[in-house]
């Protein structure tokens, strides 16, 4: 019986964010290609736990012990040792940092890292730490070309050891909102976590100058929600938005809205904009190089990052005439879901892991 590839991967915890979904499909996916997955989570669990639950994935819980996690990075040490993984695949920084230290020190053969964004909150310690780890990781995963060119700019990364997998979505999941006609108001939606990178208070303040109705849920969940939440009343738009937290039904709620916004100051890439293509949606967002690599000229809205007036401009544009939005979604649904399946991108990674393997 031929032997399975053993892969442990390491990311922060199991919150609601792409790289997250990203950690959960590769666990779900890779054990059809050979591979014997298991996750751990650094900083304990999240909304997606219980997924993992669900699926009888295998999972590992730790929290952060001693001065820096050094604790942490022994108590990696130890399950590396024990497991004897051909494989460490790190994500997101604290995880990249202790899960890296202990991978050399276990002597792993192969360690390898996703980065998930360009990372624009980073301090020079962030990149110095980076900097530092290069020469330990065999391989780095851009999930856009404008993260190959983050990593080879900002971590010093060699152009040689970058390859670029875009992420991918489940098909399955994904709910088709169809060619009807806009709600009476039109339904907008916004579906990130609540941080200053998402930049909600852009989107805010120009739907308070939008004078055609319309109405506003907003998906996710952040330390930013009490003063997102005061400035929409001091906008006197509280009784247009609606505050949905949490959900891991977003594809349904996606296929019920009308307009997807997505005001992000920056990106790796942008699945939750994906995802709402897929749907059909039309969508209004930043002008990001990223986006930019995802969706051709036309199929998408652009605005620049943090322009009020422009923001409220294209949405009462697209609120003005929803049969040319319609139509234009529809185009790029039908492009979307044929490059961006979770097929694809998961093949990619059994592509890429088979030949460090095998070098």
């Amino acid at each position: 019986m031929k032997k399975r590839i053993k892969v442990l991967q390491i990311t922060h915890g199991l919150g609601a964010g792409g790289a997250e979904r990203l950690v959960y499909e590769l666990a779900m996916r890779l054990p059809k290609h050979g591979f014997d997955v298991k996750t751990v989570a650094v900083l304990e669990g999240g909304p997606l736990e219980k997924d993992f639950t669900k699926k009888g994935l295998k999972l590992v819980k730790m929290k952060k012990r001693g001065l820096l996690g050094l604790g942490t990075i022994a108590d990696l040490v130890c399950l590396m040792k024990e497991e004897r993984p051909d494989i460490v695949h790190t994500h997101l920084f604290l995880a990249d940092f202790w899960g890296r230290i202990a991978a050399c020190r276990a002597g792993v053969p192969i360690v390898i890292t996703t980065e998930h964004n360009v990372n624009v909150e980073y301090r020079v310690k962030h990149h110095f730490v980076n900097r530092l780890l290069s020469p330990l990781t065999g391989a780095f995963i851009a999930v856009s070309g404008e993260v190959k060119k983050y990593l080879m700019k900002k971590e010093g990364v060699p152009e040689r050891k970058i390859s670029v997998i875009l992420n991918g979505i489940d098909l399955k999941r994904v709910k088709d909102r169809g060619a009807r006609l806009f709600h009476e108001p039109p339904q907008i939606i916004s579906v990130g976590r609540l941080f200053e990178q998402k930049d909600h208070e852009t989107l805010l303040r120009a739907l308070a100058k939008v004078e055609k109705p319309w109405s506003l849920r907003i998906v996710g969940t952040g330390p930013l929600e009490k003063f997102l939440r005061d400035l929409v009343e001091e906008l006197k738009i509280d009784s247009k938005v609606e505050w949905l937290g949490f959900r891991d039904d977003v594809p349904k709620l996606l296929s019920e809205s009308d307009v997807f916004c997505f005001p992000s100051r920056w990106e790796g890439l942008g699945l939750a904009a994906i995802e709402a293509a897929a749907a059909g949606l039309p969508i209004i967002a930043t002008d990001l190089p990223a986006l930019k690599e995802v969706f051709n000229k036309g199929e998408v809205r652009f605005v620049k990052s943090g322009e009020v007036d422009r923001w409220a401009k294209a949405i009462s544009e697209v609120l003005d005439n929803p049969s040319f939005a319609l139509r234009t979604a529809a185009k790029t649904q039908e492009r979307i879901k044929k490059q961006f399946s979770i097929d694809r991108m998961v093949g990619e990674y059994v592509e890429l892991y088979k030949r460090l393997l095998s070098s």
